[in-house]
């Protein structure tokens, strides 16, 4: 008699899911992202372009960017550039991992207001947004609750957020 072994249900689990590896959200005029290790996908990236196509006026948008290593690669860089045609935007990306610094000096190139932060700065990186009390605690809730869509929590995360 042969024996029939029924397949792994964790392995068809994970066949038929789709891991997210970047979300993204407008707050106000506040552009927040979470990354992942993973660069974004085609369609993630594309949710996010059309964010900033939707904000009125770029040049008064502000963007957060928390990167466990994953970011654009330079065609997604190419459509960030496009929008901004050359207006700088305040930008803030919050990482431990040292290869970021390398892509925020590429994009420093097109934008010198691009700044990074370490986690344990994140309340000096709302204070370079020049972000109002009111608007950290919504940006701090839209954080958790792009953890929450993610569906894990990102190591450069910070294990409290801060109020400015």
């Amino acid at each position: 008699m042969s024996e029939h072994l029924a397949p792994d249900p964790f392995i068809l689990f994970r066949e038929n899911v789709s891991v997210k590896t970047m979300v993204s959200t407008l707050v106000g005029n506040t552009l927040v992202l979470l990354h992942s290790e993973a660069p974004p996908s085609d369609d993630e990236w594309a949710k996010y372009i059309d964010l900033m196509r939707s904000i009125k006026d770029i040049t008064k948008a502000r963007s957060i960017a928390f990167t466990d290593g994953g970011a654009p690669n330079s065609r997604q860089r190419k459509d960030v550039n496009d929008i901004l045609r050359g207006r700088p935007g305040l930008a803030v990306v919050v990482s431990h991992n040292t290869l970021v610094r390398g892509v925020v000096t590429a994009l420093n190139w097109f934008n010198p207001l691009v700044k990074s932060f370490p986690p344990d700065k994140l309340s000096e990186a709302y204070d370079y947004l020049k972000l109002s009390r009111e608007e950290v605690f919504k940006l701090n809730k839209a954080i958790e609750d792009l953890h929450v869509e993610l569906g894990f929590r990102l190591k450069c995360s910070p294990t409290k957020l801060q109020l400015r």
